[in-house]
């Protein structure tokens, strides 16, 4: 299944969300996944998670841009979609965004169905592909987001940029996992008052994973990986047991809410 992840303004903590969530199902569940991203000539995904061994011209054979050159010279092989991502456990994997320093070259690919077509390939080798998309009404992140089983949209404990959100309907509401990064515990606008405001968000389809700083510096010193899979299972009263009490959770929440969203899509398979 592809997931994508996007959010209607930058800065919402969307990137952070996917790491976190990625992490902690490939500690979880056994579901093969690979994460990967549309941002141009970013590292959002690969600072976090592989830190300074991935400069320099150490995605020169990897990533997506490795994929474009193979599918320009015919089809995309599952060797080659193994050869290109990077194995981070042994159920979790990162296909690096595209390195391209010419914005008009990576958006020409873009304007040739590369990269949609790349994703379609990933999904034939693994359970989920998780897409870290660019935020707001991008033409690519809408055309991606259409194309894909599920989206998980970043929100903010915010009236105005809810109000705002919900309003404009760019994304079918039946894709829709709603997803609250960086939230904050003390605010009135609780997960249940939120649920309560907009009726759309509900107990199947919505969740959040806490703000904390331990987190936030993790990301920062690109120890990820460390520092989830080695606190995942802590009990609620140690310290950050409030953050992986509630990441569990909402990864529970999550997968369960895949789940239906394959089960639909076996279904309209089954009447084509």
């Amino acid at each position: 299944m592809k997931i994508a992840f996007w959010s209607p303004l930058h800065g919402t903590g969307a990137s952070s969300g996917l790491i976190a969530m990625a992490t902690a199902i490939s500690v979880i569940y056994s579901e093969k996944t690979v994460v990967t991203q549309t941002h141009y000539n970013l590292n959002n995904l690969e600072r976090p998670l592989l830190g300074t061994a991935g400069n320099g011209d150490f995605f020169r054979d990897t990533g997506v841009d490795a994929l474009i050159r193979f599918f320009k010279s015919g089809n995309i092989t599952e060797e080659q979609i193994e050869n290109c991502s990077i194995k981070m456990s042994e159920t979790l994997y990162l296909l690096a965004g595209t390195k391209i320093h010419n914005r008009e070259g990576f958006d020409n690919n873009i304007a040739r169905n590369m990269l949609a077509h790349i994703y379609s390939c990933l999904e034939k080798y693994y359970d989920l592909v998780l897409i870290d998309t660019n935020s707001g009404d991008n033409e690519m992140s809408m055309r991606i987001i259409e194309e894909c089983d599920a989206v998980v949209v970043s929100l903010r404990q915010n009236r105005d940029f809810l109000d705002s959100f919900f309003e404009n309907r760019l994304i079918d509401e039946n894709k829709i996992f709603y997803l609250f990064n960086d939230y904050d515990s003390d605010s009135k606008y609780s997960m249940h008052n939120l649920r309560t405001l907009y009726k759309k968000m509900n107990l199947k389809n919505s969740s959040f994973i806490p703000h904390n700083t331990d987190y936030m510096d993790a990301i920062c010193d690109e120890k990820v990986m460390k520092f989830i899979s080695e606190n995942l299972d802590i009990g609620k009263e140690m310290a950050n047991g409030y953050f992986f009490t509630n990441l569990r959770k909402t990864v529970s929440i999550f997968m369960d809410f895949i789940r239906e969203r394959k089960t639909e899509r076996t279904r309209r398979d089954e009447t084509k």
